[in-house]
């Protein structure tokens, strides 16, 4: 025999109301509920009965604190009081939530109002105590007013908790009564409850028999017509158990299988509605007007990225805009939400949108939306496009599935169709180029061939202007070289002349060989300055860095400015920072050069006052580490308007200032040239009348702690004179053979006069052949001054000559040149020789340059 799923449960059923423990139960469960209710009761009399207790005990703590109080004046007791009665006030407020008797309802809101006027009168004693401090007044206050209502409050909390004792006694009494009625009942309901089962068993098979046969004949129709498309039906039943279940599992399969076959058509039809088109606009326009009204969207707008660089998204359509609304047409990445999306890559959804935000208008009137949705649509990790939505009601989240899917699809084809435009505007624009390519073809032509005459020329021009430079550089050599011959000779003369060291000479003619010396120094400050400006124009000066010592740079301003200025009758001030490196890295000649202009006008310009050199750490923006070379004056002072121009060559602040100080106007256009080239720079600050600071920054490339070493001999390079710091006498030339070898007699007379006079034996040769016979001649020869422009055999070749001969490969050779080109030394040195100093020649150099040969 088949069992079917209703004889099963009416067999089941009737099974457990005969053998089950469903009587037992019951049973127990108005055991438990008796039990329950009378543990309830009993604990809220219990509960009642201790809170009244606590009260009767508070009352007493109460008073005895405002006795303490009253007593003894210690806020504790007063801090006692005030918790006890507020204790007191909370345990009658509970105790009077628990009472059901009017009659102990009636004595606890007694008890409240005693405790009230206890805390009213407590109050006024406190109030008298603390105001007149009169212990005898308030104790008669506490005796009259106050101690009747504690006893008052005692005795009522007695009687309470006496009539809380007996209804207890009287609730137990009530509850053992009931459960013997309990039990009887019980017997009778266990009997009508297996009566009761058997008829509900056999009316849950009858509805359980009835709700299957409505899913099965469902299932059957969906089978039968399983090659149709009609809609799935649904399952309705009334039921609340398993069967239920199913029916409901059955309905959300038949609804995810319509949401599914809903999304598959409507991608399908968005991703075939774009065919034939080849604008942005057009296909965006379509696009919004399709994905609303698919999700039932009441607002929407369509954002395209244009641009490179700093891109934006520009509106190109839109559904149910009315022009209206306050938002903007285009953003760029970061820019309100829209730009937000863009930015993060990630659709943001907002909800409970204010009545402001969007405005949706019709004929008869207009409402807000509360739900929006910004998608970005992205094309191989690049956003392109931006959609935003947005609905009276929510974004289900099959809407919001349709609108990723098809928002992947429309990333492709914006990508595709702005493609296809660039494709048509490129050719658009390669056509257009073209025409006017040919027509641009002969002009071209013509340019070109002008071109190339202007480049034949321009070479032939370059050459030209190559030739010329090579011949100014030549000719400035030449012409130094035959300047300073002549001028040595003056210069060493007229110097002899000045000492008159014979004092032969009256005062007025010393003062003559003085202007003379002064006067040739004067064209050898120009020879140079000219010299150097060409150097400087033709980018053919040598910058030579060396550990150099600011120790030095101050001690020679001093040495060459101290005198000049006492003449002048001003004050010079060298001041070296303490917090400077030692050494700095950089061309010693060329700052010193600098160094010497800066001063020389600084004196010059100068009347009265003080004349500074502050060497001192600086700031200046794109340097590192910078040392500065301050020299301030209190001299005249320069134009704002004018202090462009003195960098430039031949300029001065005006036009009467080389008149009346002197000067060609070339020192500090020479001097900020070769700061340039030192990495550095020069600034000026000056106020017309009240002086002038020209300061020298320079880089600190490198540093290095560098000791003195002995014997001590300080340096100071080209045409600077070598000291020896020894102290010496002149004793060391007495009987030294010195010859010279020079082509100019008037430089030979020159020097051997100056040596002469100390005690020295002088031999000469004109040229080179001829210095090697008398070298020949005079083998105890102890230097060697020699000329290096010289006929028939130069200098380089006689030194090189002497190097030569075994006997003389150590002995002394110093060169002597006209020409001032920067690797005449390097020339001098590698030929040979021992040192090197330029023309015209200052004795007191050349003597400290001997002395220091002779002493080795």
């Amino acid at each position: 025999m088949r069992l079917t799923i209703s004889k099963k449960l009416i067999i089941g059923f009737l099974s457990v109301s005969f053998f089950s423990g469903g009587t037992i139960g019951i049973i127990f469960y108005y055991i438990n509920k008796a039990d329950s209710s009378y543990a309830e009761i009993e604990n809220q009399q219990i509960t009642i009965l201790n809170n009244v207790k606590s009260i009767q005990v508070l009352s007493y703590r109460q008073t005895n604190s405002l006795r303490g109080y009253l007593l003894t004046g210690n806020s504790e007791f007063k801090e006692n009081l005030e918790n006890e009665n507020n204790e007191m006030k909370h345990l009658i407020d509970e105790t009077n939530k628990l009472i059901v008797e009017p009659e102990s309802e009636a004595d606890i809101i007694k008890l409240g109002e005693l405790n009230q006027e206890f805390q009213t009168r407590y109050e006024e004693i406190l109030s008298i105590f603390e105001e007149d401090v009169d212990q005898e007044q308030a104790s008669d206050y506490f005796v009259n007013k106050l101690f009747p209502i504690g006893n008052e409050l005692s005795l009522l909390t007695t009687s309470f908790a006496g009539r809380q004792q007996i209804m207890m006694d009287v609730t137990r009494e009530e509850y053992s009564k009931k459960e013997r009625q309990m039990k009887h009942m019980l017997i009778i309901f266990s009997v009508l409850a297996v009566l009761l089962n058997m008829i509900i068993g056999l009316l849950i098979a009858r509805n359980l028999t009835k709700n299957l046969s409505k899913i099965a004949n469902v299932i059957k129709k969906v089978t039968e017509n399983s090659s149709n498309e009609t809609e799935i039906p649904k399952i309705e039943v009334n039921s609340r158990d398993e069967v239920e279940d199913i029916a409901t599992a059955f309905n959300k399969m038949a609804y995810s299988i319509k949401e599914k076959s809903w999304l598959e058509t409507n991608i399908v039809e968005m991703a075939t509605m774009y065919q034939g088109i080849h604008d942005l606009k057009t296909l965006g326009q379509l696009f919004i007007n399709k994905i609303t009204s698919m999700i039932d969207a009441n607002y929407g707008v369509f954002y395209v990225k244009q641009g490179t660089g700093e891109a934006r998204f520009h509106s190109i359509a839109s559904y149910a805009f009315n022009g209206q609304n306050n938002g903007q047409s285009s953003f760029g990445y970061g820019e309100g939400i829209v730009g937000q999306a863009a930015l993060e890559k990630r659709t943001i959804y907002l909800t409970d949108l204010p009545e402001d935000y969007i405005k949706i208008t019709s004929g008869v009137g207009s409402a807000s939306p509360a739900n929006l949705m910004i998608i970005p649509v992205e094309y191989e990790g690049e956003v392109m496009v931006v959609i935003e939505l947005a609905k009276f009601k929510e974004f289900t989240p099959i809407q919001q599935t349709l609108i990723n899917q098809v928002a992947n699809q429309i990333g492709v084809t914006v990508k595709s169709v702005s493609g296809r435009m660039q494709i048509e505007n490129l050719l658009k624009e390669s056509k257009d180029l073209t025409e006017e390519l040919q027509s641009q073809s002969e002009e071209l032509q013509l340019h070109h061939n002008e071109l190339v005459c202007m480049n034949a020329k321009l070479e032939e021009q370059a050459k030209q202007l190559e030739l010329t430079s090579n011949y100014k550089s030549e000719f400035l050599a030449n012409m130094s070289h035959e300047l300073r011959s002549p001028l040595n000779s003056l210069l060493v003369l007229a110097n002899l002349l000045a000492e008159n060291k014979e004092g032969n000479l009256t005062e007025q003619q010393v003062i003559f060989a003085d202007t003379i010396y002064k006067s040739g120094n004067d064209l050898l400050l120009l020879i140079n300055e000219v010299l150097d400006l060409s150097k400087i124009e033709s980018g053919k000066i040598d910058i030579i860095p060396s550990e150099v010592l600011l120790k030095n740079i101050c001690l020679f301003a001093e040495r060459q400015f101290l005198p000049l200025a006492k003449q002048k009758g001003l004050q010079l001030s060298i001041q070296l920072d303490e917090n400077l490196p030692e050494t700095i890295r950089t061309d010693q000649y060329r700052l010193q050069q600098i160094i010497r202009n800066l001063l020389s006008n600084a004196i010059k310009f100068t009347a009265e006052g003080v004349v500074t050199l502050h060497v001192h750490q600086a700031h200046v923006e794109n340097m590192n580490t910078t040392i500065a070379f301050s020299i301030k004056d209190t001299g005249i002072g320069i134009p704002k308007e004018k202090q462009k121009l003195i960098f430039q060559a031949f300029h001065q602040g005006d036009g009467t200032t080389s008149r009346k100080y002197g000067g060609t106007g070339l020192g500090l256009s020479i001097s900020q040239d070769l700061a340039s080239l030192l990495g550095g720079d020069i600034k000026v600050e000056s106020d017309l009348g009240k002086g002038s600071i020209f300061t020298l920054y320079l880089p600190i490339y490198e540093t290095s702690t560098i000791k003195e070493a002995a014997p001590a001999i300080e340096v100071i390079d080209g045409n600077e004179w070598e000291t020896v710091a020894l102290d010496q006498e002149d004793t060391l030339f007495i009987g030294k053979k010195i010859l010279v070898i020079d082509d100019d007699m008037r430089n030979i007379f020159a020097i051997t006069s100056a040596l002469e006079n100390k005690q020295m034996e002088i031999v000469f040769a004109q040229n080179g052949k001829d210095g090697m016979s008398v070298l020949k001649e005079n083998s105890d020869v102890d230097l060697i001054l020699m000329d290096i422009m010289m006929p028939e055999m130069d200098g380089y070749e006689t030194i090189y000559a002497i190097r030569e001969m075994t006997e003389y490969k150590k002995l002394p050779i110093i060169a002597l040149t006209a020409k001032a080109m920067a690797h005449d030394k390097e020339k001098c040195i590698e030929a040979g020789a021992s040192d090197y100093i330029s023309k015209p020649v200052y004795i007191d150099q050349l003597l400290s340059l001997m002395r220091v040969w002779l002493y080795k």
